[in-house]
């Protein structure tokens, strides 16, 4: 067997690979034995069908079988030990720019074509990328809302008789019809009310002073406002929201009041366990970190992405793209093949844009990872699972050895499906990455509060 190259283009090249009798024909016999002991047929022993009547039923299926692992193999190998950079796969060349030659019903002699498409050759330059990372501040709005919903969460609760402006409502919802009846067919499902949530102050006041058992008729789309949170409430999607009626009917089957909690140090190792908290100050001051780390999440989400827009855009190098849109109609056929729907013949312009870019960006990422270093270590996940997703449980940081043994068997047990590690990966790397881009970019950092943030996420997402 041999394989030799040649060039086709400055990222695409040919291989020819030549095969004699000699490299298949004891591969096609071993396989064809196997097949013998296998066959069954009237009149014959089992395992004594005679090898001409095998090799005549089987003979040419096994021998294409067999040449194509070795002109896999053969291809894997040779790329391997020539370490050659390639993109996607091998292809065949078509019979109009290289004729293959080679007959399965009478074999000798085989010689084939395949297509290479091969990694262009490219620097990077982190410290040319200009960045902006993005600091929402919380305002003192917020820190006093979180306030009253902390003290609220470890509030004390009751069941009052009558409904207050602050109490919640457990019940039941029924949709109208015209005349004010319970739709026939309509809407009908449990959930709560909280009185204090309701858009206007005139249909707060219909609930305020009814009892358990009593019925409140109302305009629910003029209650709550937000499509999200009705559908949600309603559970139905949000465009079948223009077709329920105006009115439903509510009848409270129960009455939550909760006293806020007084802010002091009971208050404050409740709602931060581990913290040192002694007085308001610090107490503000923990809230606002809590409110600053949700967004940094979202704000370090926005620096990965606008850095790697940038990274694609300032890296210049070009690609095979003839080849890439062969290779990915070859392999979105294959797929169509095994879930034996209709095959393509083409990509639409957007969608290989698309391709092309994500492709840049994992030539660049690995580029990336290699040159400064970008290691991801098994711990790291491990850590990831104890810090990050452990910690919302149960304090991960305890002493005794019966805790640190039912942590360790939590974080094994999660680490058991692939599809969680492999997007916990994700997320881990792209923490890596965020970190090295803030060390090694021309970073700014701006303040700003949350309508702003929110403002400027709106603006990227009309631009897309």
């Amino acid at each position: 067997m041999n394989i030799t190259r040649e060039p086709k283009g400055e990222l695409s090249a040919y291989l020819k690979l030549e095969l004699v009798p000699q490299d298949y024909e004891g591969k096609v016999a071993e396989e064809l034995k196997n097949y013998r002991k296998k066959v069954t047929m009237h009149g014959f022993r089992p395992g004594q069908v005679p090898m001409g009547i095998v090799k005549k039923m089987y003979g040419q299926a096994v021998l294409m079988d067999q040449i194509n692992k070795i002109v896999a193999e053969s291809i894997t190998n040779y790329i391997k030990e020539n370490k050659i950079d390639i993109l996607g796969h091998a292809l065949p060349v078509p019979e109009e720019e290289k004729k293959s030659e080679y007959d399965f019903e009478n074999p000798g002699n085989f010689t084939m074509w395949f297509e290479i498409g091969l990694a262009p050759e490219f620097s990077i330059d982190l410290a040319g990328i200009k960045t902006t990372a993005y600091h929402v501040v919380a305002t003192d709005e917020q820190i006093d809302k979180h306030q009253e919903s902390i003290c609220r969460r470890y509030g004390v609760v009751s069941s009052p008789e009558t409904a207050g402006a602050a109490d919640t409502l457990g019940g039941e919802l029924f949709e109208l019809d015209e005349e004010g009846n319970i739709k026939e067919g309509g809407i009908n499902t449990k959930t709560s009310i909280a009185i204090d949530l309701i858009a206007l102050k005139t249909i707060q006041k219909q609930f305020i002073g009814k009892k358990v058992g009593d019925t409140v008729d109302f305009e629910i789309q003029k209650a709550f406002k937000n499509k999200a949170d009705l559908s949600s409430m309603l559970n139905i999607k949000e465009e079948e929201l223009a077709n329920i009626a105006p009115k439903f009917r509510f009848r409270i089957d129960s009455i939550t009041h909760v006293e806020p909690a007084v802010p002091g140090e009971d208050l404050y190792a409740k709602a931060y366990p581990g913290v040192e908290i002694k007085d308001e100050t610090a107490f503000r001051e923990q809230m606002r970190k809590e409110i600053e780390g949700y967004y940094k999440q979202h704000s370090d989400k926005k620096l990965f992405v606008d850095t790697v827009d940038k990274i694609i855009d300032n890296t210049k190098f070009d690609l095979p793209m003839d080849f890439i849109k062969r290779w990915v109609i070859s392999e979105t056929n294959r797929e169509a093949e095994e879930k034996k729907q209709e095959p393509i013949n083409d990509i639409p312009e957007e969608e290989l844009k698309q391709i092309e870019r994500s492709l840049r960006w994992d030539l660049i990422q690995n580029k990336i990872t290699a040159q400064y270093e970008v290691k991801l270590e098994m711990q790291d996940l491990r850590d990831f699972y104890k810090n990050r997703v452990l910690a919302q449980y149960f304090p991960v940081n305890a002493e005794d050895e019966e805790s640190k043994k039912r942590i360790e068997a939590f974080i094994d047990s999660m680490m058991k499906n692939e599809e969680e590690v492999k997007r916990v990966y994700d997320m881990v790397f792209e923490e890596k990455l965020t970190a090295l881009f803030m060390e090694k970019t021309q970073m700014e950092t701006k303040d700003v509060n949350m309508d702003e943030f929110v403002a400027i996420l709106q603006k990227d997402g009309t631009k897309k």
